[in-house]
């Protein structure tokens, strides 16, 4: 997005700014691309280890 639309505009207000990518995304989801998944959810072996890593917390001041 940041390439396609946000690169060298101005805007005066946080509110045009809101209506500038509001009227990219109905513009791009006129014509929306489908993802074709190349996996198989058959495939996929449930019975692996979730390994989930987290950033440490910030702590306040």
């Amino acid at each position: 997005m940041i390439r396609q639309m946000l690169r060298g505009i101005r805007v005066k207000s946080k509110e045009e700014l809101t209506d500038c990518i509001n009227r990219y995304f109905a513009e791009i989801n006129e014509e929306p691309i489908v993802f074709h998944w190349k996996s198989n959810l058959d495939d996929i072996d449930v019975s692996e280890e979730i390994i989930v890593d987290t950033l440490p917390a910030k702590k306040s001041s």
